[in-house]
């Protein structure tokens, strides 16, 4: 018989260890990491000393080592933070270590030693990997079949006691991140037209009515924002130069330039993927398009009824430490 006889679910009876693993790896389509962004966070020691601390978290790793073990994936929660020891390092020179969470499951394919008690573990490991290349991002860059995520790297200068801030480098994943996308548009509204480029001294809204409030996902820990405008219209000859960006709540993305030296419809867009405040999340923020002109430039750029305005919002997980 080919199949695995139990699938998930009949009445009365226990699907297989295998089995269930695998409804593991299908609720975070294969993928494999930390679960919500916060999750298993690495830092130094409010006091800096020879530790570093691991946040409260939970995690899911891909089965790896054992024959037949594709599509299988072990979830494992750490209910409280864990100190983790890193060794000093001598006056020979510096030190690169990873700081991973790993099963160790004796009974999947690998030699790990069994538990005293198998019923209750342990099976899952915070572990230091030391002395690995420097630069490494991945304990599957040294063990490509260890059934692990990789948490931190922290870089170790010589003759090195305490482990401070700089030295460590967050290196986790979602094990499925969440995304929600949507769009908006403008088109034909400007019957009455609106110039950019007059104003040099403050940013406005450009075009008038390029404002929306927008209620921000609870889950999400950034937002990506660009806009494009169509149909712009410079008016004359007169050169136009200035910059436009996107802005959310108290955020202002980056100024990107615009510059037309001709008379015609242009094309501009702009764009920028901001950080969340924590106290932004699940929030109403205003969501606005501002433009503002080039000192000594008298040119401008008009919206009018053949400009379009297109704007996509990305909302997004990603690791962040709060």
């Amino acid at each position: 018989m080919a199949w695995d006889g139990i699938p998930w679910f009949i009445e009365g009876t226990m699907a297989s260890e295998e089995t269930l693993r695998l409804i593991i790896d299908a609720a975070v389509g294969g993928g494999e990491g930390i679960i919500s962004p916060a999750d298993l966070l690495v830092t130094a020691l409010g006091s800096p000393a020879g530790a570093v601390q691991v946040a409260p978290g939970g995690m899911v790793a891909k089965r790896r080592a054992a024959a037949g073990g594709g599509a299988q994936s072990y979830a494992a929660r750490m209910p409280t933070a864990e100190q983790v020891v890193i060794e000093p390092t001598g006056a020979d020179g510096p030190r690169t270590d990873l700081v991973i969470a790993r099963v160790e499951d004796p009974y999947g394919g690998e030699t790990w030693p069994e538990p005293e008690d198998p019923t209750i573990g342990p099976y899952i490991y915070t572990r230091v990997i030391s002395d690995v290349p420097p630069g490494t991002t991945s304990i599957l860059d040294i063990d490509p079949d260890s059934t692990a995520i990789t948490l931190a790297r922290v870089d170790l200068t010589a003759s090195t006691t305490a482990v401070t801030a700089a030295m460590v480098t967050d290196l986790r994943q979602m094990a499925r991140p969440r995304t929600q996308a949507s769009r908006r548009y403008l088109f034909g509204a400007w019957t009455t037209p609106d110039d950019v480029g007059a104003i040099t001294d403050v940013w406005e809204v450009f075009p008038l009515g390029a404002t929306w409030a927008e209620t921000v996902p609870e889950w999400a820990t950034h937002v990506t924002v660009h806009t494009q405008i169509t149909g712009l219209l410079h008016p004359d000859a007169t050169e136009a130069r200035g910059q436009l960006r996107v802005s959310i709540g108290d955020q202002h993305g980056v100024g990107m330039p615009y510059t037309a030296a001709q008379a015609g419809r242009i094309a501009v867009q702009t764009g920028h993927r901001f950080v969340l405040d924590p106290d932004d999340r699940g929030e109403v923020l205003t969501l606005l398009l501002e433009g503002i002109g080039t000192s000594g430039v008298t040119g401008v750029l008009r919206a009018d009824a053949s400009t379009v305005l297109s704007v996509e919002v990305t909302y997004s997980q990603a690791p962040v430490s709060a």
